[in-house]
């Protein structure tokens, strides 16, 4: 059953059923038709004096809130809005249509207000949702997410990783992600330098680590040793052989905040251009190595303005970073 909010009449209703003190929670919610959860939220979150119930404040505080909702996204323009909503029909996330938006100088809106008109269903962004990766109707409950770091052996964090890496001045550091096929079918392994934005990607059957890390051998196999100094990746078990890629690459391996997807922009926007050419719902185990190389040749030789109009293959093999050049 779908959560909506309760109408006047039915906090009426609500107050008349628990003032009885006779009837569960969940007998109350099979006579009004509304699911158990969603009386529990509204006494939870409208209840005075500890366990009271008036429906007349209850209405208040909603009609309060709405308000509030509404002022909150107050100075999103008509036409920074319907901006968000053709990119997030593109399958771009919250946190890549407020970057992109900002870098392109039409609209200068954060990712979390974007998140908030999505979950308040602020102009009809409510059904959006379906474009969001994990198609949540709301944020989940990151509650005790910390504790799950430890699941990663040796894990190194991202606040000891030497401060040149974010700099964007010095070639070798890499940032590295994977990207799931439909149905879980297939997988694309993904590592993109920070200074040149060179991108390198391979096919993988699943996420296991012996995958990942078969693949991302491979991949780094025709990569100058000069040019592999750092690499960090999100928390994903599948990057728990990172042990492995260190001593086999002769890599120093560090680990991004839980939930601190920012902290991995390049990787995350440079997904993005990938999705171009393989959108969600794209089976990875039917993808041709050929097909990956096309895409990859293509963002590679696509002049970037953080590199002064150069591509990334230029600056990658062997043409010196003009660090006046470069953009933060």
């Amino acid at each position: 059953m779908s959560y909506s909010q309760l109408s006047r009449s039915e906090r009426f209703e609500l107050h008349r059923l628990v003032s009885t003190k006779e009837l569960s929670l969940r007998r109350i919610a099979k006579l009004m038709g509304r699911a158990q959860s969603t009386l529990s939220r509204e006494l939870q979150r409208n209840q005075i004096e500890g366990d009271v119930y008036l429906p007349d404040t209850a209405q208040q505080r909603m009609q309060h809130r709405r308000q509030q909702s509404k002022r909150a996204f107050m100075s999103v323009s008509d036409c920074c809005l319907e901006q968000v909503k053709r990119r997030l029909k593109s399958y771009h996330s919250p946190e890549q249509i407020a970057g992109r938006m900002k870098h392109e100088g039409c609209g200068n809106i954060s990712y979390e207000t974007i998140y908030q008109m999505i979950y308040q269903d602020y102009q009809g962004l409510g059904k959006y949702h379906f474009y969001l990766r994990q198609g949540q109707q709301r944020r989940r409950s990151h509650k005790g997410t910390n504790s799950r770091q430890g699941q990663i052996p040796g894990r190194v964090g991202i606040e000891h990783r030497p401060e040149i890496a974010d700099q964007k001045t010095e070639i070798g550091h890499w940032e590295s992600d994977t990207m799931i096929g439909v149905n879980h079918n297939g997988v694309l392994v993904t590592h993109v330098d920070k200074a040149s934005k060179f991108m390198l990607a391979g096919l993988a059957k699943d996420k296991t680590v012996k995958e990942v890390n078969q693949v991302t051998i491979q991949l780094f196999g025709e990569v100058k040793k000069t040019h592999r100094k750092t690499m960090t990746s999100d928390n994903g078990k599948e990057f728990s052989g990172h042990q492995e890629l260190a001593e086999k690459l002769g890599i120093s391996y560090y680990f991004a905040n839980p939930y601190h997807s920012w902290e991995r922009g390049l990787n995350e926007h440079s997904n993005g251009l990938m999705r171009q050419f393989f959108p969600k719902g794209t089976n990875f185990k039917i993808v041709k190595p050929e097909k990956v190389k096309a895409a990859l040749d293509l963002i590679n030789h696509r002049p970037r303005k953080s590199l002064d109009y150069r591509t990334p293959f230029e600056v990658f093999y062997d043409h010196p970073l003009d660090t006046d050049a470069l953009q933060a």
